[in-house]
């Protein structure tokens, strides 16, 4: 039986792996602090790679949260220090994984509205989480694993049914406050999370494949038109703006940082295309037209 494990796979997008994954006969295993779970202790994570056809890890600590000093540290060192242990473990390993795929961020590129970043892009972005994802990719690609190919995901917004970014959004806009986001101009980058796992699924059939690919649909689109598109989506026909104050002052509010929707991430996955991936869902409308064609109680 052929062998997937996920790190940190207990959230939405791990959860929906492990999900999709079982459904193709793959087994499945979850490294996670969860006591149902693969623990991180080196011994038991080197048992559950032995063989493995792929290790892919999610873990860290969530960027939605205020990016004071504490929350800074915890959200730098649990990227670095989960890559260091997986790496540990698979050198420890007789049969390594075949695969290694490392989540990394879109958020690694500066903000633009007029410029599409590709993984050609060297002018990275220079704020905190840019700053993040560079040492996290500095460190995961500082391991030489000659029978693990590695790959780091730059994942931009990733919208699913059961988390993630999609759901407050619905919830805004069916409360009449699905209006566009201070200018409305900021680009947005999205992958449907189908598309996510498909990719996963890609990267794991062409061995020829390493290095960085940016994980995203190859269609972003304004703010506004994003608002927009839900709008139609749910049937809706108008939404209050939230202007650049408000936002500012909500995410105090709420605990969490206000860039994390007024940056504009223009991000296009030039590699994935030229390596000949079919998007189920490129397009916002048909993503978003999957996502919500189920009973209004779901949200």
């Amino acid at each position: 039986m052929k062998k997937v494990v996920i790190a940190g796979g207990t959230g939405f997008i791990g959860t929906y792996l492990a999900t999709r994954f079982r459904e193709l006969s793959y087994s499945v295993l979850i490294v996670s602090r969860d006591p149902d779970n693969v623990s991180w202790q080196p011994q038991d994570m080197v048992k559950a790679f032995e063989g493995a056809d792929l290790v892919i890890n999610l873990a860290g600590k969530t960027i939605n949260c205020q990016h004071n000093e504490v929350n800074r540290k915890a959200i730098l060192d649990s990227r670095l220090n989960t890559t260091q242990w997986i790496a540990n473990a698979i050198v420890a390993c007789k049969q390594p994984p075949k695969l290694w795929i490392n989540a990394s961020a879109a958020g690694i590129y500066k903000s633009s509205i007029t410029k599409a970043m590709t993984e050609d892009e060297t002018a990275l972005g220079t704020n905190y989480l840019s700053e993040v994802v560079t040492q996290w990719e500095k460190v995961f690609f500082g391991f030489k694993l000659p029978q693990t190919r590695q790959v780091a995901l730059r994942t931009s917004v990733v919208l699913g049914r059961n988390g993630g970014a999609l759901r407050p959004l619905v919830w805004l806009t069916r409360f009449g406050l699905g209006g566009k986001q201070a200018e409305g101009t900021q680009i947005f980058s999205w992958i449907h999370v189908e598309d996510y796992f498909r990719i996963v699924q890609f990267l794991m059939e062409d061995i020829l494949l390493e290095g960085v690919f940016n994980c995203t649909a190859p269609y972003p689109l304004s703010n506004k038109d994003f608002i927009r598109s839900l709008r139609k989506i749910l049937h809706i026909p108008f939404g209050i703006p939230a202007p650049r104050l408000a936002i500012e002052i909500g995410a105090k509010l709420i605990g969490t940082e206000p860039e994390l929707l007024l940056n504009s991430s223009f991000v296009i996955p030039k590699r994935l295309n030229e390596a000949g991936f079919q998007f189920a869902f490129p397009d916002v409308e048909k993503a978003l037209a999957d996502l919500l064609k189920f009973p209004s109680t779901s949200y």
